[in-house]
């Protein structure tokens, strides 16, 4: 409350008892130091108007001094608190978008993840069959390169073989042409011949 309001106060309330004040007494009588009563009719009207009077100038002063900022403050504080509701439901909002636009890039990450790893499955399968078709043919040329060389081996020792009986064969009928056998000469000259094979080897 404002010194100027203290200060109108102080004077109503001062001016109602002094007009109660001069209201109560009434004039002197002729008797000794008596006091002759106003009577109560006139008494209590005047009281009553005074009243009134002392009671409007409060509530005027009250309605220009106080009440009018308490309702301005009241409706200020209102507005502020409304303000404050519709920041937080605009904060609420934009949260929620947030939330919505977090929980859309989430799933699209995972769906992502879900297709990186797929891709990762398939490569990983196409490069393992890769290696096992690629060591299949190098097992099979492998496997055809021992072949061959066996093979060859093989004809060659056949080759070798085939030159070495002839060999013996025309030494052993030569050995026959010139000198009669008999089965005890016989089986000594196979023999013989059987042990030159087994030393060309």
């Amino acid at each position: 409350m404002s010194p100027r309001m203290i200060g109108c106060l102080t004077v109503l309330v001062l001016g109602a008892a002094a007009a109660s004040s001069a209201l109560a007494s009434g004039p002197p009588t002729g008797d000794a130091g008596g006091l002759n009563p106003l009577a109560p009719s006139e008494w209590q009207g005047d009281l009553a108007l005074w009243t009134a009077v002392v009671f409007l100038c409060l509530l005027a002063i009250l309605w220009k001094f106080a009440w009018k900022p308490i309702a301005e403050g009241l409706d200020k504080r209102e507005r502020n608190i409304a303000q404050e509701i519709a920041q937080a439901e605009a904060a609420n909002e934009k949260a929620r978008e947030i939330l919505a636009n977090y929980e859309q890039k989430l799933a699209a990450a995972q769906d992502q993840v879900r297709a990186i790893l797929d891709q990762g499955r398939r490569d990983a399968e196409r490069v393992g069959h890769e290696l096992i078709d690629k060591a299949k043919a190098d097992a099979k040329a492998e496997f055809d390169r021992a072949v061959k060389q066996i093979d060859a081996a093989t004809a060659a020792a056949i080759k070798e073989l085939a030159g070495r009986s002839a060999t013996l064969a025309v030494e052993l009928a030569g050995k026959i042409v010139h000198a009669q056998l008999n089965p005890k000469d016989h089986a000594r000259l196979i023999q013989e011949a059987v042990k030159e094979m087994m030393n060309a080897e």
